[in-house]
Parts: structure tokens; sequence; C-alpha cells
């Protein structure tokens, strides 16, 4: 019998959906823009986890959204010879503990098993599909679906968006749009957008050997050069969370660019014109950690807002 796992402890989140699932799930695959997404964490064996999502403004039929999921699931346990059973009466999560008025639960088996919840949020007009899968002889399958279906959240929270990858969280304004991701072993980079302003938020790994031989300032003159040369920025030593730290800002130079922001501005529309950022070492973490923004001058202070919310050590 597979070992049930322990209470959902890692936090995953992307485009304002985040759930918690046990320590050794991981997000596998993740993709979403201004209309759908998806999101899948596997373990060491399997998927465990597949949260989609689409942007349903209007009235949502939630029994014909089940019937047209449960075909394509229908049509891959053909293929692959297997016997489909469904039960469309499995008490999985209730409305309640959602804070969904409008919600259906199910649970399925082929050569895996799944139990799955359908709901549609009246807060972001999204309906999403979450179900959490395991092997066939799983009991514990139903406790551990309940305990990290009941986790997601499917919309920001008070106007920031929770970003959340292997360990690295940080949240963002909601009307920034991710623009470029980086994840890679050793590496998460995210970017994001509005208007002519820029949010970069990054976290290296193995940070002893990256500091060996130089400064933080230093490290970070010449992993981030080429993005940051031509606001020539300064930069001064401090401290943050107890953590060595390196403050940095510039400005744009190009005269041309002034003038541009003046003519924006005089419209009433921003105009990115200092780059103020941050980067720090968390020790505890072995890590290195930076934010750095291209910002309005009436948004300054956002840069210091975002390095407060990206989580290093607990």
């Amino acid at each position: 019998m597979t070992k049930h796992k322990q209470p959902a402890e890692h936090l995953i989140g992307w485009d304002g959906v985040t759930v918690r699932v046990p320590a050794d799930w991981s997000l596998a695959s993740v993709t979403a823009d201004e209309k759908d997404g998806y999101l899948r964490a596997d373990d060491e064996d399997m998927p465990r986890l597949e949260i989609k999502w689409a942007r349903t403004p209007g009235f949502v039929n939630l029994t014909e959204t089940v019937d047209k999921y449960l075909a394509t699931i229908e049509k891959r346990a053909q293929r692959d010879k297997q016997e489909l059973t469904v039960d469309r009466q499995a008490q999985v999560i209730s409305k309640r503990k959602m804070h969904k008025d409008n919600l259906e639960t199910f649970a399925w088996r082929a050569a895996q098993q799944a139990y799955s919840a359908v709901w549609v949020c009246k807060q972001c007009d999204r309906t999403v599909i979450a179900q959490v899968l395991g092997p066939l002889d799983d009991a514990e399958l139903l406790t551990t679906a309940q305990q990290v279906l009941s986790t997601i959240r499917d919309h920001p929270t008070d106007g920031w968006v929770t970003w959340a990858a292997y360990g690295f969280v940080c949240q963002i304004p909601e009307d920034f749009t991710l623009s470029t991701q980086q994840m890679f072993p050793g590496l998460i980079k995210l970017s994001f957008t509005r208007d002519s302003e820029t949010i970069t938020v990054g976290r290296w790994g193995m940070a002893e050997i990256l500091l060996r031989d130089q400064s933080l300032d230093k490290w970070l003159q010449t992993a981030l050069g080429k993005e940051l040369r031509r606001y020539q920025p300064q930069s001064e030593e401090q401290q943050f969370r107890g953590h060595s730290a390196v403050a940095f800002s510039g400005e744009r130079m190009a005269l041309l660019a002034g003038v541009k922001g003046f003519v924006r501005h005089l419209g009433g529309k921003r105009s990115a014109d200092r780059l103020l950022g941050y980067a720090w070492h968390c020790e505890q973490e072995n890590k290195i950690f930076v934010v750095h923004a291209l910002l309005d001058r009436a948004n300054y202070d956002l840069a210091d807002q975002i390095r407060d919310r990206v989580e290093c050590h607990k």
C-alpha cells in the first residue's frame, strides 16, 4: 500500500493560482496567458496534481464542463486500453470549505485514480478544474486530495499575485504581466512589465561558491552588468534581514529618454525613469536574492515593497 503523504506544506503559485502540496511534490509544468493556464506538480514517480483555469465571464454550466473533461479522460483510457470508472457523486471537498457557491466534485479510476473538483470563481471569472492523482493502491488518496485542494486560491490577494516555484516565493502587483522567465537548477528569474515599468526578481543558488573570491557588490556587477549598465547604477552596502546586502540605483542617461518621459507625464502616462534594486546573500539558504525595478517617479517605493515580499530563510 502506498505510504500516506504528510500534510500540505510546500507552496506553488502562478498567475494568481496558489496551492500547498506535500514537500516531495514539485512544479513539473506550467503555462499561462491572459485567458487560461495549466499547472502540474509531480512526485518522483508520477503526476500528483493538475490545475487548469480559464477566464469564463458569464454563465458556466458546470455539469457540461465536467462532462467534457471526463470525455477527454475516457479517450485517454481507451487509447491506453484501460477501463474507466467514474463516480460523479464522490464527496471530495465542500462548497463551504472552498468558499464557492458553484462547485462539483467527482472521482475516476483507470490506470490510476483521481479525486477532482470543478468550480467557478465569481470574483475573478475563472473556471478551475483541479485533481489530485495517485496509484490505484493508495487508500489515503482522498485524504491527501482534500488536504491539497482545500488550499487552492485562484485570484490575487489585496492586489498582489504570489509567484512560487521550487521554494522561491515572491509577490508582484496584479497589474504587472509576466514577460520572461528562467527556471534552471541554480537560477530562478522572473520579469514583469506594466507600461514602461519593469520588475525583475531572481534567486541564485550555490552562493558560497559564487561569492568565494568576490564581494556581493562585485558579483552583482558581473552577473547583471549588461542589464544594468545603461543606468550607471551606484551601489551601497547594507544589511537586510541580518544578511549582507547591496542597494543600488541609477537613472536613464540619454537626453532623448528624458524628453520622452516628460511627454508621457504630460499625457498622464507612466514613464519609468529610475532603476532601484537590492541584492542580499541569505546564508541559511546559501542563495543570493536580487530585486530590481525600473519605475516611474510616482512608484519608487514599489521596489522596497517587492523586496519585502520576497521570502528567503524561514
